[in-house]
């Protein structure tokens, strides 16, 4: 491991199934344990140099911007090279317990407060033993909470609040500043920052400031970051004759190799209340659903009547949802999703 002094990110080609979740990140950003392949690159060689490559300028400057400690590769022998066909959503959701596992290890941060937990009478309720439940000292429980660490630890980071009635099941990770309420969560689960959610959630990934608050099932799927899901809207995870999943994007379809797999949500869409997302379903980037029953694959930009999403529109609506989380769109995100959309709508 020490051995490894150069290491090359090479996002010059993504394959169907990431396209969706990386319209303004890297798939080396998504986070599917504990820490995402970056940070967890990091840990792992601390002393590693680390390149980058993408077939896109925007998206390059971007990522550097970003990330300010990786050089920019022109061709350098490298001695790791991280590629996308590692990291496609089916194997990130498949893979999530064994990362927030690993990650324990890894997380230095992690360490410094794993052993403060002190659970009084009567209040939340631990099923197995208390060493695999990691609270930050500043998270809030409430009484009534049933916390399952019998297949896996749960890692709840700083001022996470989990109100009563929510039953937790390992292994789990829940980012800083995240909200639980009235909630179901099954193991091999990973939740971002600032995300708000509710209702039942099993074997998915959930990116920063995303919502799931209310009723309905999210199995097995991927969502991106700034995502709302309505009320009752739930993902089909499996198919009536167990058969299994294959997903389409931008005219490609692409067979995930599982029978469990449920939907793909890009960055900044909307779900409407009540709505069914069947197996294998994938909505791009920026959409706002709202029929009943949704299939197959929604392009970037998709507004309720099929016309597209007025980039103007986007932007504005955009900046007044992030600065409800006190957060702001950069100048050089801006830019890609003009890139995008010039791309993907004005073609």
């Amino acid at each position: 491991m020490s051995r490894v002094q150069r290491i090359l990110i090479d996002e010059r080609e993504i394959l169907p199934g990431l396209k969706a979740l990386t319209r303004v990140r890297s798939f080396s950003e998504i986070r599917d344990g504990i820490l995402t392949p970056l940070e967890r690159l990091r840990a792992q060689y601390p002393d590693g140099k680390i390149f980058y490559k993408h077939s896109i300028p925007e998206f390059e400057r971007s990522f550097l911007e970003r990330n300010p400690k990786i050089l920019i590769h022109e061709g350098q022998d490298v001695d790791l090279i991280l590629s996308p066909e590692e990291f496609l959503p089916w194997k990130l959701i498949e893979g999530t317990g064994r990362s927030i596992e690993q990650d324990i290890d890894l997380n230095k941060e992690l360490r410094k407060w794993i052993k403060k937990l002190k659970v009084k009478s009567g209040d939340f309720q631990i099923v197995g033993k208390s060493k695999h439940l990691h609270v930050h000292p500043s998270a809030s429980i409430f009484p009534g909470v049933v916390i399952d660490v019998t297949s896996g630890p749960v890692i709840v980071d700083k001022d996470v609040k989990i109100t009563s009635f929510t039953f937790l099941e390992g292994p789990l990770y829940i980012g800083p500043g995240t909200r639980i309420d009235n909630a179901r969560i099954t193991g091999g689960t990973t939740i971002g920052q600032a995300c708000r959610i509710g209702g039942e959630v099993g074997e998915s990934i959930i990116l920063d400031y995303s919502n799931k608050h209310h009723e309905g099932f999210l199995g097995h799927s991927l969502i991106g970051s700034w995502v709302n899901i309505g009320a009752l809207a739930t993902t089909s995870d499996l198919k009536n004759n167990y058969g299994v999943v294959k997903i389409l994007e931008e005219g490609i379809e692409c067979n995930t190799g599982s029978i469990k797999f449920g939907s793909i949500i890009g960055d900044f869409s909307k779900i409407g209340i009540g709505v069914m997302l069947n197996t294998g379903a994938v909505i791009d980037f920026g959409c706002n659903v709202v029929s009943s029953r949704i299939g197959g694959y929604i392009p970037p930009f998709s507004w309720v009547n099929g016309e597209p999403y007025i980039l103007d529109h986007f932007l504005r609506d955009s900046r007044k949802i992030m600065a409800r989380r006190n957060r702001e769109l950069s100048s050089s995100e801006a830019e890609l999703i003009r890139v995008l959309y010039e791309t993907k709508v004005r073609k």
